[in-house]
């Protein structure tokens, strides 16, 4: 906790005011500190990733086929890839698919983890109903910098950040930013008694289990078999980072509300 803490009264200080943070900063020849950034890959980088694949692959591997597609498909998503790049990596899978009849489902849901939720692109839509059963959408939180993070109430690491997703609705409660739960568990009033006791979301949807699954309808599209897993969205619906956790994922959160909060004043400055 005592980390936690150091981390709070640092977010404190950075949200006192952009304008006198820069200029405290150039008045005292400081740098500010460097804005959280995506990696480009390389050529050579993704080639070594799919030759691991093939290798975790090959005949006589002792991996399972589902996690393994899964954890290459979460690793291509750290970084940025050219449009070339995704081209060969989708093509690559494809390939691998058909040299493994009835594996279909397996590379399924990682070629759409690459075409459609890698950094860059636009959210996938999701709509379903909150913890109280009222319906809602990503869309509706459009113009707002959103968390997406899907959780479950059985999930010991999902447990370990909600201090900082309580620090990020605490502090951004007046600002255009919004943490969106995608809620998974026993029932939907387990979640919701949770949510109300120490909430770490502005909203969550329900994502029940089926019974032959046991990731429910929106954790399927986003083809999340791991969690936590979380997006941070910005202003136009357009994923900037994936994963981010503790200090990485306050300082995506800063950087994309301030960056919307010049939008906003420079729109409302040509009305």
């Amino acid at each position: 906790m005592k980390r936690f803490a150091v981390v709070v009264l640092i977010g404190a200080v950075l949200l006192a005011g952009r304008s006198i943070y820069a200029q405290s900063f150039a008045a005292f020849d400081f740098k500010a500190p460097a804005a959280l950034s995506v990696p480009a890959f390389t050529d050579a980088e993704i080639r070594q990733l799919t030759t691991t694949l093939d290798r975790l692959l090959a005949p006589g591997a002792t991996e399972d086929a589902r996690s393994v597609v899964w954890q290459f498909a979460r690793r291509v998503q750290a970084g940025k890839l050219t449009a070339a790049q995704e081209t060969r990596v989708l093509a690559h899978l494809d390939s691998l698919s058909r040299a493994r009849p009835g594996s279909e489902a397996v590379f399924a849901g990682p070629r759409r983890m690459i075409r459609e939720l890698t950094v860059g692109k636009v959210a996938p839509p999701i709509a379903g109903t909150d913890l109280d059963g009222r319906a809602f959408t990503l869309a509706d939180y459009r113009g707002k910098v959103i968390a997406l993070i899907f959780s479950a109430e059985w999930c010991g690491i999902c447990r370990s950040q909600a201090p900082y997703e309580r620090f990020l609705l605490d502090k951004y409660s007046n600002w255009p930013f919004a943490i969106l739960g995608v809620q998974t568990g026993s029932n939907r009033d387990t979640a919701r008694q949770a949510q109300a006791a120490a909430p770490t979301a502005s909203r969550s949807w329900w994502d029940a289990p089926r019974q032959d699954n046991p990731h429910g309808p929106i954790a399927s599209a986003w083809n999340v078999i791991g969690w936590p897993a979380s997006y941070v969205i910005d202003g136009d619906g357009v994923i900037r980072f994936i994963d981010v956790r503790d200090e990485d994922l306050l300082r995506a959160v800063r950087q994309l509300v301030e960056v919307q909060v010049e939008r906003d004043a420079a729109a409302a400055r040509r009305k």
